[in-house]
């Protein structure tokens, strides 16, 4: 399992700084084109906007699967033992049935839409950008299928000494 996370990790990590490399060289261009030509470029403002989306929600999926989100420790810090395991098991499960529900089903019917929608700037489906959400859906629900199955490994050798 931490083999298939790391190399997870590593491509959503890649592909995220890509993106960031990708926006800023555009953003340059865009601003080049806009002051310096006083020939603004729509179809770069779309592409940069489309990629905001993109970036966002793949660093999401790799924040969710680094456990690098934000979280409210009140809980978590009261707990010891078993209850920490179960604790973590049911944040990982309501993780995951959001990242399903939300992203996946939801993310599948908002491309429905969007495959009836055209981007006026950039002449393609709306589907293609819209495609993100059921994606990084899959990888927060992969990570978090991950997460679980680490937390109890990590219980499994460590938490056996402090429940006796």
């Amino acid at each position: 399992m931490e083999k298939i996370k790391s190399i997870l990790d590593k491509l959503l990590s890649c592909v995220c700084a890509g993106l960031l490399a990708f926006m800023t060289l555009l953003t340059v261009y865009q601003v080049t084109m806009r002051y310096v030509f006083k020939s603004p470029s729509t179809m770069s403002e779309d592409i940069l906007s489309y990629s905001f989306v993109w970036v966002s929600l793949l660093g999401t999926a790799l924040v969710f699967g680094q456990k690098d989100h934000m979280r409210l420790t009140f809980f978590s810090d009261k707990v010891k033992g078993r209850g920490q395991i179960v604790l973590a098991i049911f944040s990982e499960l309501l993780i995951l049935a959001v990242a399903v529900s939300v992203f996946l089903f939801g993310g599948k019917a908002f491309m429905g839409v969007g495959a009836l929608q055209l981007s006026p700037t950039l002449n393609i489906n709306m589907d293609w950008v819209y495609m993100i959400l059921p994606v990084s859906g899959i990888l927060i629900a992969a990570y978090s299928v991950i997460n679980t199955i680490q937390s109890i490994q990590e219980f499994n050798g460590s938490g056996k000494e402090e429940l006796q």
